[in-house]
């Protein structure tokens, strides 16, 4: 099969590396649509680590209190990188919205700030905080482009209903459903489209733009990770891949 090039950059392949180091072999304004789930800024380290065999319950590379200045540099190259008239999804948590949103706001227009309810509860403080349910996705363009019609609807709820994947089948202490990133994919790019997602994780995001006939770039730092995310692509049943 032929390779498929973007400058220097191989598509369809996650490449181990710094994302940022990364995206600077991306060419300007050659890529659609950016899906970015990127360390939240939490130190996030799992209460439940010794019963898990995740590797992110003792941490995530990146995710350190501090990392504003880490998350700016991100941004300004997803910018760089996309053609006029894209959108970014960019994944983060109600207490980091405040610092997020104007790092974005730097280069991009902000258009909402979307809920995906996860339609069951995560843990935290059991007794003295309400139950969290849901997570914020911020949506932003560069320049102005219209959202899609999916399965016959072009209008859409800023509140996404998705289930959250459940802790015995996840492959990532972070993992989103297939669902819901295909479902952005859709409304937001076109069959041949390339997506960018600068932090692979499990390949959840990659897995959603081959199914859905896009192109995509991926960075991951951990090697576990992308053999995880190989695997899923590898086990894509032809049948399953729909150019919509």
């Amino acid at each position: 099969m032929t390779k498929k090039l973007l400058g220097d950059i191989e598509l369809n392949r996650i490449y181990q590396r710094d994302c940022i180091e990364g995206m600077r072999m991306i060419p300007s304004e050659t890529v659609d649509l950016a899906i970015v789930d990127p360390p939240y800024g939490i130190n996030f380290h799992s209460n439940y680590r010794k019963s898990s065999m995740l590797k992110t319950t003792g941490g995530i590379a990146n995710d350190g209190i501090d990392n504003a200045g880490f998350l700016a540099v991100v941004i300004d190259e997803i910018y760089r990188v996309l053609k006029p008239n894209a959108h970014i999804y960019w994944f983060t948590r109600w207490d980091k919205v405040t610092e997020q949103q104007p790092l974005l706001e730097r280069q991009f227009t902000v258009k909402n700030s979307l809920i995906w309810m996860k339609n069951n509860w995560s843990m935290g403080d059991l007794f003295g905080a309400y139950a969290g349910q849901y997570e914020n996705i911020l949506f932003a363009q560069k320049g102005r482009r219209l959202l899609n019609e999916v399965d016959g609807r072009t209008r859409h709820a800023d509140i996404l209903q998705f289930d959250r994947i459940s802790p015995n089948k996840l492959r990532h202490s972070h993992e989103k459903p297939e669902g819901l990133i295909e479902f952005l994919i859709r409304k937001s790019s076109a069959v041949g489209d390339v997506i960018l997602t600068p932090f692979c994780g499990s390949g959840t995001d990659c897995v959603a733009a081959a199914k859905t006939g896009r192109d995509f770039i991926s960075f991951e730092l951990d090697a576990d990770h992308i053999t995880t995310a190989n695997k899923r692509l590898d086990s894509i049943p032809t049948t399953e891949v729909n150019a919509i």
